[in-house]
């Protein structure tokens, strides 16, 4: 019965940053502030009042018109308003009416009295998802502001919350410990060599055009031209590139991952192999913040590193850009929430969830091309609920995948 009480509470909250998210994917893409001015019309810039705000009613009470200009306001702030506050319900009722959720260990019970803060980082991320892929399928970029936040606050709270048993917990024993602290150290020596000199950025002059891209600067050229604008005036245009440059450019970016893995296997091989190392290594992991303070990092890198691998396989071996450095940023942002398995599992998901989409646009004739961000998010969604049977299904194939590597025979 308490679930009564809480829903209508749940929706509504979701519903306020359903509201907020309607600014953030508006402002933050064109650069401007997401507190100041406040809230106006689009079309007359009037601002406001208080009970024109209210998520989805305060739409429906105008008609969907503005009180001052009677312009039509855009269905999307209702409909995201009420998209945020149906998916924090949703969650809210798989997590603690059916205890089903990623986090959730069998045999586990969870309650929103006892984990509500896990709850609020895991809608955090949600609300993340949302209005990183509404800005990605409008204009193909993820401002990394929405990762970065995600990145900051999984690890903040992982760090200060994460004890060994708790649910939804990422600390790590002393071997993945140990791997997560050298990949933290080697991420930070390819920062200061790149912020150096020693490792320069790839495709420095802008990586080659989307298709969309190419469209609307072509679109962008000819109404210049008309107006009798020069051009050059629209900004530099990334040059032409070659399949084979494309390929060279991958060689900075494997530049940049190489020391974070080198340093993270060769500490881990270090604490496993020198009894004196692991045992003080050991006492510094049982300082509980450091557990969850490494999990959460080794979860942001393994995701950025997945997505990361794939982009550079891909672009070597078709000769064009795989996938953007944006999606690379998201899936850091999720892993330092959800954790590595859970990430791991979101990105090999999402490419089904590209097949469907993949098939509407085809049977209703629509041609688009479509971002990668989204299907990353609906795969993040979907594992945030099922990764326990999907878990559980796949973990024979890699417990005896780790058997024969161990063992190093396939007898």
């Amino acid at each position: 019965m308490i679930d009564l009480i809480y829903i209508p509470f749940v929706f509504a909250f979701g519903a306020c940053v359903g509201s907020f998210l309607n600014v953030v994917v508006w402002r933050l893409p064109r650069g401007e502030s997401l507190v100041h001015p406040p809230s106006r019309c689009p079309k007359c810039g009037h601002k406001l009042a208080w009970f024109d705000n209210i998520p989805v009613l305060g739409w429906l009470l105008l008609r969907g018109k503005c009180r001052y200009c009677s312009n039509s306001i855009s269905a999307r702030y209702p409909i995201v308003e009420f998209m945020t506050g149906a998916l924090f319900v949703l969650y809210y009722v798989m997590f603690f009416v059916f205890q089903i959720g990623f986090f959730i260990a069998p045999g586990e019970v969870v309650s929103i009295e006892q984990d509500w803060p896990m709850f609020a980082l895991y809608m955090l991320l949600i609300a993340c998802l949302l209005a990183a892929s509404l800005i990605d399928w409008e204009l193909f970029i993820i401002p990394l502001e929405i990762p970065y936040l995600a990145a900051l606050i999984g690890v903040v709270v992982h760090a200060i919350i994460d004890r060994p048993g708790l649910p939804g917990s990422l600390s790590l024993d002393v071997g993945t410990g140990a791997l997560s602290a050298g990949a933290v150290v080697g991420l930070i020596l390819s920062i200061v060599l790149y912020r150096a000199g020693f490792i320069r950025q790839s495709f420095r002059d802008g990586e080659p055009l989307l298709e969309i891209d190419r469209e609307q600067l072509t679109v962008e050229i000819e109404q210049a031209k008309r107006e009798g604008r020069d051009p050059k005036d629209l900004g530099p245009v990334p040059p032409p590139y070659t399949p084979l440059q494309i390929r060279a450019e991958m060689l900075w970016e494997i530049l940049f991952l190489l020391p974070p893995m080198l340093l993270g296997v060769g500490f881990a091989l270090l604490v496993m192999g020198v009894p004196s190392i692991e045992a003080w290594w050991t006492g510094v992991m049982q300082t509980h913040w450091i557990g969850g303070l490494l999990g959460s990092l080794l979860g942001a890198m393994v995701g950025a590193f997945t997505v990361w691998a794939i982009r550079i396989l891909g672009t070597i071996g078709f000769g064009r850009v795989a996938m953007g450095l944006g999606d690379v940023h998201l899936m850091f942002g999720v892993g330092a929430i959800i954790g590595a398995g859970p990430v791991t599992v979101a990105f090999f998901l999402a490419p089904f969830f590209g097949i469907v989409i993949a098939l509407y646009l085809l049977f209703t004739g629509t041609r688009r091309e479509i971002p990668y961000g989204p299907y990353l998010s609906l795969g993040t969604a979907a594992t945030m609920i099922f990764y326990g049977p999907i878990a559980n299904y796949l973990r024979p194939g890699f417990e005896t995948l780790v058997l024969l590597l161990t063992q190093g025979s396939f007898v």
